[in-house]
């Protein structure tokens, strides 16, 4: 009984973590894990490794539960997710080997430094654009028109249809393998870089950007899991509780998106990095005792550090924005437009992928998990050891057969690991389908991008792990 209650302390505890980081990661379009990274490694003492590792899991939830109502309302474009997350997934492939040699050296506090520090960089161009509620008009560019980086959307914060095209896309692909390669390293979706490259580069809207960044974070995410699953990263218990608080944190700020404006979420935006940011990185110095503080001290420099910032740069800007009149979205208005039979119907159909693919992953969570409690062990492992963090279980000691066998006896902790499985497997199998629709349009250039990023996948999942000891 006494043991039942410590591990629900513990789910709980994690799975509220996981709340706040999905609710802002969705608003924001970070996916998660830029939040719950530092959370559970600030606050709750989890080993870095493994909290990056339940961050990438994590940041699937979000983006499915996320990327399932804006792929149904058309705020995603999924075009140019799919252009863009061929970059990702090779970044991400690239940063996780990278991360391998960083913690098997012991040198994660370089991970804290640079994590920091980007976050912090990414203040300035968020903050340049927040004069206006849509982005600055730019003409369409080869890009533009060779990729078709059109689309038309409804924002019911603005009660108005817009029209929107992405430019310099080759930037914006630079800019995402870069992304890619920082969630590979810091096990995050590395919404922060994303949205940036689609909100600075490419120039489009920043509600746009976040919904599109939520698309594609899952199948970073997906591709740096593979790798972490197999590196040993990512502890079962940690990764379940926090992809369950993230998933219903997520589904809340979906809802609370809609309805706010862009200029709105890039003030959640700036808030988050301005204290995650300098949070990262005083850790990151103390490790190596660079700049000796205690959590405490930390936490109140980080505070009054983001309470300095946004209310100055609220100040500014807010000023600035009141002496001038807001074109943007006078420019951009435009009626809607109707989409093909064949996009229509998968459109329908990768939503229901996401929705219902996420509710029967976190159900084989919740269904493992209890049947642990009450048999008290799960393969050959105590519920006492597989619900400490700090523990050494983690999935580079289960292979797929065992998990696989166990699954056939109804062993607790082979179900919950099911449910990771499945899914990781989501953003795949979402994938595939875009494969199958861009084939029915007869679209090859769009095809070529899906077989890309499956070529990477691949690799991550079936490859690399046969050459990686």
């Amino acid at each position: 009984m006494i043991e039942g209650l410590l591990v629900l302390i513990k789910f709980m505890e994690i799975l509220l973590a996981g709340l706040c980081a999905g609710i802002l990661g969705s608003l924001a379009g970070l996916g998660g894990g830029v939040v719950l990274t530092p959370v559970l490694t600030l606050f709750i003492g989890i080993p870095m490794m493994y909290a990056s590792g339940s961050a990438l899991i994590s940041t699937i939830a979000t983006s499915a539960g996320s990327a399932s109502v804006y792929i149904k309302r058309k705020l995603a474009n999924d075009r140019i997710g799919i252009s863009l997350v061929t970059a990702t997934t090779g970044g991400a492939i690239v940063g996780s080997l990278t991360a391998n040699y960083v913690y098997q050296h012991e040198l994660t506090w370089i991970i804290y430094t640079i994590f920091g520090v980007i976050l912090l960089f990414s203040i300035i161009p968020t903050i340049q654009r927040s004069t206006c509620e849509l982005p600055p008009l730019r003409n369409p560019d080869k890009s533009t028109r060779l990729l078709r980086l059109y689309g038309v959307c409804y924002d019911p914060a603005l009660k108005i249809w817009y029209k929107y095209w992405g430019v310099r896309w080759w930037l914006g692909e630079l800019i995402m393998f870069f992304a890619g390669f920082i969630s590979g390293l810091l096990g995050i979706g590395s919404g922060a870089l994303k949205v940036l490259g689609m909100d600075w580069a490419m120039n489009l809207p920043m509600k746009v950007s976040t919904t599109t960044s939520n698309f594609m974070i899952g199948v970073t995410a997906a591709t740096s899991s593979s790798l972490y699953w197999h590196f040993g990263y990512i502890q079962p218990f940690v990764a379940v509780a926090a992809a369950v608080g993230v998933l219903a944190g997520s589904s809340m700020g979906t809802r609370l998106l809609i309805h706010i404006t862009n200029r709105q979420i890039r003030w959640v935006f700036v808030t988050i990095l301005a204290y995650f940011g300098l949070r990262m990185v005083l850790r990151g110095l103390n490790r190596e005792h660079l700049l000796p503080l205690t959590s405490p001290e930390r936490n109140v420099i980080a505070i009054v550090f983001s309470i300095i910032v946004i209310s100055t740069l609220y100040l500014i800007i807010t000023h600035r924005y009141s002496s001038e009149t807001d074109e943007t979205v006078i420019m951009y208005r435009t009626q809607p437009s109707g989409t093909n039979p064949v996009e229509e119907r998968f459109i329908n159909i990768t939503s229901s992928l996401l929705k219902y693919g996420v509710l029967v992953s976190v159900s084989l969570m919740g269904i493992g998990l209890l049947i642990m409690v009450v048999t008290g062990s799960g393969l050959h492992y105590s519920i006492s050891m597989i619900t400490d963090p700090s523990s050494q279980l983690n999935t580079s000691l289960i292979g797929v057969f065992t998990i696989i066998s166990g699954l056939i006896r109804l062993d607790g902790l082979c179900v919950m690991l099911t449910g990771l499985l499945a899914l990781i497997a989501i953003p795949i199998l979402m994938v595939v389908l875009n494969m199958v629709r861009f084939m029915l349009e007869h679209d090859m250039l769009y095809l070529a991008f899906t077989i890309v990023v499956i070529i990477n996948l691949s690799l991550a999942v079936f490859v690399l792990p046969l050459f990686i000891s």
